[in-house]
């Protein structure tokens, strides 16, 4: 199993993809990643409300070898729910995924599974939700005694608070957030030294910040923050690794969002800096046919990547990067290219976490066509290496 001074896993947001080494000692470049999906009938229109039966679920474990420079499918395992969305809990060996199926009495689930040592998962238990769609969700080791794993819901206006056994279990939920209604949750991002967490909130075109408790892991609220203008549908955040700048993805916007972080008290301060996430600048005559979609930073702090996804599956969706300083900001605009395919409901992107010759790899799943597609950062340039459907 996972030793934690030589094998690491990380997250990634919403098409729930979790990675981990490969297990060797002698210099391996192989990494197991788990993908999530959204159902085998998923319609993004129908599970609007939440109370479509999306169908099956199952949990993907691929391989990168980063000296082949391909990605090779290993198991497919039957899940307890579709999940959208993974975290991972790096002490138990153990991924949480938000569940979309079936219902149980009119609400959606959690789930918790063990990482086996072939990569594949088995099912430890499973919880109800606060709502009908549950959707992020986050796991941060330092909290409560074992762990303490976080989850929002996209439908209903709420949020909720769980600790986890010494196993990973998911066990007692010890806080319940409440939101106002139209709101339509999203995603999580704290900071590097777990005093903020600020979650985005699409349907209030709201940034809510929270201070962190570490000694039970419950959350206080400090403020609400707004995006760069209205209606822009704040999706996902991701923090400079010195805690500095937050970088925000607007849904509707089309745009990445600039904000610096107050060290006490966290307040976001916007920068009056965005940058177009399509080929056609900040206010596009054709903004109606994309949205906006992921956005995450290099492991060595020097990339920033965001997504788009097109509404049409006769035009791409694109992947946008620019270049960091050392202090987190902007340095350069290095390419806007087009994705594989229209990207749809999920254009979710991951980047590795190691530093060996998968440092520069970039990980695309796209719920709509069903695939996986490994990128790797060559200079300015994003070359994709490998698909696996």
């Amino acid at each position: 199993m996972f030793s934690l001074t030589r094998k690491h896993i990380f997250q990634a947001l919403w098409f729930g993809l979790a990675v981990a080494h490969h297990g060797q000692d002698h210099g391996s470049n192989k990494h197991h990643i788990l993908v999530g999906n959204f159902g085998t009938v998923y319609n993004v229109t129908a599970m609007l409300d939440g109370t479509q039966d999306v169908g099956k679920g199952f949990l993907y474990t691929l391989v990168v070898d980063a000296d082949a420079k391909s990605l090779t499918l290993t198991h497919t395992t039957p899940a307890a729910a579709a999940h959208p969305w993974l975290s991972v809990n790096r002490n138990a060996n153990v991924v949480y995924g938000s569940g979309w199926s079936p219902p149980v009495n009119g609400q959606r689930t959690f789930s918790s599974y063990k990482v086996e040592p072939d990569f594949s998962v088995s099912l430890i238990n499973t919880v109800t939700s606060c709502g009908t769609k549950p959707i992020a969700n986050d796991f941060i080791a330092e909290a409560g005694e074992h762990g303490v794993f976080y989850g929002l819901d996209f439908v209903t206006p709420c949020g909720e608070v769980w600790t986890v056994d010494k196993h990973g279990a998911i066990e007692t939920k010890i806080q319940a957030l409440e939101f106002a209604n139209g709101s339509t949750l999203h995603g999580f991002a704290t900071t590097p030294d777990l005093k903020y967490m600020y979650l985005t909130n699409l349907g209030l075109n709201t940034i809510h910040s929270y201070a962190l408790n570490l000694a039970n892991g419950s959350v206080t609220a400090l403020g609400n923050f707004t995006p760069s203008e209205l209606g822009a549908g704040p999706r996902h955040a991701a923090i400079t690794a010195n805690g500095a700048y937050l970088y925000l993805i607007d849904e509707e916007g089309l745009r990445v969002d600039q904000f610096t972080i107050d060290a006490v008290g966290g307040a976001l301060h916007y920068t009056n800096t965005s940058l177009a996430v399509t080929p056609f600048g900040l206010t596009p005559a054709n903004a109606s046919l994309y949205w906006g979609d992921e956005i995450v930073i290099s492991s060595d702090g020097r990339t920033l990547y965001a997504s788009t996804r097109s509404r049409d599956t006769d035009f791409p969706g694109y992947i946008s990067a620019w270049s960091l300083a050392t202090d987190g900001s902007l340095a350069d605009t290095l390419f806007t290219v087009p994705t594989p395919e229209a990207g749809g409901t999920s254009n979710i992107l991951s980047v590795s976490p190691w530093q060996d010759k998968s440092k520069e790899m970039l990980i695309l799943t796209d719920q709509d066509t069903d695939f996986v597609a490994l990128y790797e950062l060559q200079g300015k340039e994003l070359k994709l290496l490998d698909r696996v459907k």
